[in-house]
């Protein structure tokens, strides 16, 4: 009787280990025919799965029925009398959140709640757990899937990581951990997901994607595709900068420095002073870059 009693305690043990307490936040702008649904399915499986959890919904403004819809439900709910933007709809459930561990999730029903505590399971090895979208869904028209495995292809060069899923909404993370990342970076838009990618990667605490289903979104999709991946665009050279300067400025400087040695090759073959010019002046131009290269990484470490 004594062996089985102890393991029995010993399995007991273990399972209150590996309960957590975490805050699910749902950032909603217009999102009156998906709130209510999602609410529910996240108490349900919640409910089930045996962890502490509360659910956070912060209105961003919506001109919808969206704010009448979560305060219809069993969320704590917070609102923005004006829209202020994805990135800081999540920063605000954040400061109201009970819990270190976050969880965030659309409000649209694209992430199925059922995904929530195996990501949460990987969370307590991982700093960032993301949901790895999959499918169809996913994929989308023709035309974006290149341009966004460009984008990914990018991320990864300057994070030095694999990034299955830059941007997916459905992620696991602990607020402290979050708190300890520079905030000049920051993104209170849509792209808050890719920055936070980034910036947990590039400041080398660990990150597990975790595939999960992506399904069709109820409603109409707010993002502007060309705005936000420009934005995004813009703030992964940013993160890149800060962290590995010579990263981004040695490739910039690459392209005068092949012109430099393309103008000095052809003086060189046709006998003409004529391309003497340009090669130096492209020659200097790839010195003056690197220079600026340098520059930055000795204010990167001399900023430790």
């Amino acid at each position: 009787m004594l062996p089985g009693l102890l393991l029995f305690r010993l399995q007991s043990l273990n399972a209150t280990e590996n309960i957590m307490e975490a805050t699910i936040v749902i950032p909603a702008y217009n999102e009156e025919k998906g709130i209510a649904a999602v609410v529910a399915e996240i108490n349900e499986v919640m409910t089930k799965s045996g962890h502490v959890f509360e659910v956070v919904v912060v209105d961003d403004g919506s001109t919808d029925a969206t704010l009448k819809a979560a305060r219809g439900t069993s969320a704590r709910v917070i609102e923005h009398a004006v829209n202020r933007g994805y990135g800081q709809s999540i920063l605000t459930g954040m400061a109201e959140a009970r819990h270190d561990v976050i969880v965030t999730i659309d409000a649209d029903s694209s992430y199925a709640a059922q995904d929530i505590p195996k990501l949460l399971e990987e969370s307590q090895k991982f700093a960032m757990v993301i949901g790895q979208r999959t499918g169809a869904q996913y994929r989308g028209r023709l035309l974006k899937y290149p341009a966004r495995v460009a984008f990914r292809r990018l991320a990864e060069y300057i994070s030095g990581e694999s990034i299955p899923d830059i941007n997916s909404g459905l992620r696991v993370f602990r607020k402290s951990a979050y708190n300890l990342l520079p905030k000049a970076h920051e993104c209170r838009g849509f792209s808050f997901s890719t920055t936070t990618t980034l910036l947990f990667l590039a400041a080398g605490y660990s990150a597990r994607f975790v595939p999960v289903e992506y399904r069709h979104r109820s409603g109409d999709s707010k993002i502007n595709y060309y705005r936000d991946t420009l934005r995004a665009l813009q703030i992964l050279l940013e993160i890149g900068i800060h962290f590995n300067p010579l990263k981004i400025v040695l490739p910039m400087a690459l392209a005068p420095l092949a012109l430099s040695a393309g103008f000095l090759a052809a003086s060189l073959a046709g006998g003409a002073a004529l391309y003497l010019t340009p090669a130096v002046l492209c020659f200097g131009l790839a010195l003056l870059i690197f220079g600026i290269g340098m520059i930055l990484l000795q204010i990167k470490v001399s900023g430790r």
